[in-house]
């Protein structure tokens, strides 16, 4: 039994003496109070009381009347609905350091063994590079991959690849129209912004050939309302001989021909050696990768089987719908008059194949919440198939990603570009690095490496930094920053250890006493470092690793005022430095297991 544990099963013990019931365990939180000088833990009362039919405030009073001390707790306080817990500091913070030092894997958990977890991510198209929007996908997905892993899941990343559709058509007309057969080799350049560069010069061509039109017929487009807007455009479209030809290319892929398909594959594998690359400098991987194009035609047995069992119903055009007004939604189409598949039947399809290859016990679709009514019509379309494991999927719906000027448009080619972003984080941190007041000699390839480490950490703690359910305004400059909530500061503060731990060539006698008084910041340092494990598991339940960077934050803040206060090697007392090492080291080790969660580097040296 852990610590936090024993406080728990003991306040539990206490609360059901106190009422004469039995309180489930699982429903004891144990907050840090505010201020520190109301107590170490405090335990709201709320909840408690409102099963007593209690005012909390009379339930604090009462449990904090009754509370009996042990070798932990030494006395228990209310204030307003809040017991407040102080603890005997000295078997405490001897507890803490004992159970962090035991534990090769602290921070870890078993609670989801035996359970299979399939996690969806990035789901780029083949018509250009990864953009910052990606990068957030990118980073969120592998980090819950991470977390799920540490709490014992057997995990499934999977990708799944949109490479087919009018918009690869564009890239590939575009090449074929304005390249004279260049090729990635051929000018230095990664495949996937080889590619992106075609599909930008498509839609440029197409806007110029919209204003055109415009201009030729005298339509001011500013001064149309929305629906006059969307109809002039479908007029444009249409008489377009640029998107003419580009149907003309997309039906001769429809029907495999020979010439168009060897095209696609040509530019699709550029694009995906391009995508190898990025992945590899962000540290993901997929464990199987699914490709729109080869599943883009499954679905149809299943709208067979939803058409037989009434679910589904034809039109008079031969169209087949399901109508989910009864569920406060709309009419949806899941198969053209035509009998093709539209994104919902194939991604039906893609579901139920999955679950009948890997049978997970729950799976996670990591997109942006552009796509919740998506997601919300095709959970509730296989539940009503009557796929009894639809009811654990579940669609991490994380918010949009904003420049400090504006949202990116990936048509102007107006994109924060994800291999460009990496350079630049790393190019930022060098030149912090070089700025430091304590220079630290390193030769040129540390150098690199350093910045490399600091640059990519700053990138994914400060995207993970914000809960992913929120919108984020993305700002290089402040993300790479040395203070504040920051990843730079956390991976310092790390390396700030290692320089004390090694004047003692990371030399620590385990055996001390404890004949010194323990200092109040010492104590706190011990609180939160116990917080560890539950904050990761919280973390994964929540699907929210922004819970993992404030804990590493507040670490790193809480370890630097307990260095600042006090020294570690200049003690009278050979014991009390013992300690402090120990503390060195515990905060040292939760520190760099929690940044690995996240996919971020602890270094040595900064």
């Amino acid at each position: 039994m852990t610590t936090l544990e024993q406080i728990k099963a003991n306040l539990k013990k206490q609360i059901d003496l106190a009422f004469q019931i039995d309180w489930p365990i699982n429903q004891l939180e144990l907050d840090l109070p505010p201020n520190e000088n109301l107590g170490d833990y405090a335990f709201a009362c709320f909840e408690l009381g409102k099963f007593l039919k209690q005012n909390p405030v009379e339930v604090a009073k009462t449990l904090a009347e009754k509370y009996q001390a042990d070798d932990l707790v030494s006395q228990a306080e209310f204030a307003g609905p809040y017991l407040n817990l102080k603890l005997a500091t000295e078997n405490f913070v001897k507890n803490a350091l004992a159970e962090i030092n035991s534990q090769t894997n602290f921070g870890y958990h078993d609670f989801g063994k035996k359970q299979k977890i399939m996690i969806e991510f990035s789901g780029p198209n083949t018509n250009k590079p990864q953009h910052l929007g990606h990068v957030r996908n990118d980073i969120l997905g592998q980090t819950l991959v991470n977390l799920y892993r540490a709490c014992g899941f057997e995990v499934i990343p999977v990708n799944i690849i949109n490479d087919r559709g009018i918009h690869i058509i564009k890239s590939m007309l575009a090449w074929q129209k304005w390249a004279n057969n260049e090729t990635p080799e051929s000018t230095k350049t990664k495949g996937d912004h080889f590619v992106g560069k075609y599909y930008v010069m498509f839609e440029q061509a197409l806007k110029k050939a919209k204003d055109e039109y415009l201009a030729k017929n005298n339509i001011d487009y500013k001064a149309l309302t929305e629906l006059e807007q969307r109809k002039i455009n479908d007029e444009f479209l249409a008489q377009s001989a640029l998107m003419q030809e580009a149907h003309a290319m997309l039906i001769k892929w429809e029907a495999n021909d020979p010439a168009v398909r060897d095209l696609w594959k040509t530019m699709n594998d550029w694009v995906y050696a391009g995508f190898a690359e990025t992945y590899k400098n962000l540290s993901v991987s997929f464990d199987k990768v699914y490709y729109e194009s080869e599943n883009y035609l499954l679905g149809k047995d299943l709208v067979k089987i939803g058409l037989d069992k009434n679910i589904f119903f034809k039109k008079e055009d031969n169209s087949v719908w399901i109508d989910l007004t009864a569920d406060k939604l709309d009419e949806k189409l899941v198969l053209r008059a035509d009998g093709t598949s539209v994104y919902i039947t194939q991604d039906l399809a893609v579901a139920y194949k999955r679950y009948q290859e890997v049978q997970f016990n729950q799976m996670i679709y990591v997109v942006a919440n552009e796509q919740n009514y998506h997601f919300q019509v095709l959970f509730l379309i296989l539940k009503k198939l009557g796929f009894t494991w639809a009811e654990n999927l579940h669609h991490l719906a994380y918010g949009m990603v904003n420049l400090p000027d504006g949202k990116m448009k990936s048509r102007e080619g107006n994109v924060v570009d994800a291999d460009n972003l990496i350079i630049e984080m790393e190019e930022k941190a060098k030149e912090i690095i070089s700025q430091a007041e304590k220079q630290i000699s390193h030769d040129q390839t540390s150098i690199e490496e350093i910045s490399q480490t600091v640059g990519l950490g700053a990138l994914k703690f400060f995207i993970l930094g914000v809960n992913p359910q929120k919108d984020m305004i993305f700002d290089p400059q402040a993300s790479i920053s040395f203070d504040g909530y920051t990843g730079p500061f956390v991976q310092y503060t790390h390396a700030r250890i290692q320089n004390i731990l090694s004047k003692v060539n990371n030399k620590i006698d385990y055996n001390f006493s404890l004949d010194f008084k323990i200092e109040a910041s010492e104590k706190k340092l011990a609180k939160i470092l116990l917080n560890f494990p539950e904050t990761i598991k919280k973390s994964a339940l929540e699907y929210n690793p922004s819970l993992v960077t404030q804990y590493l934050f507040e670490l790193a803040k809480t370890f630097n005022n307990f260095y600042q206060l006090h020294s570690v090697l200049q003690t009278e007392n050979k014991n009390q430095q013992n300690f402090r090492l120990n503390l060195c080291q515990v905060s040292q080790k939760v520190l760099k297991t929690g940044l690995g969660f996240l996919g971020i580097q602890a270094p040595d040296k900064m």
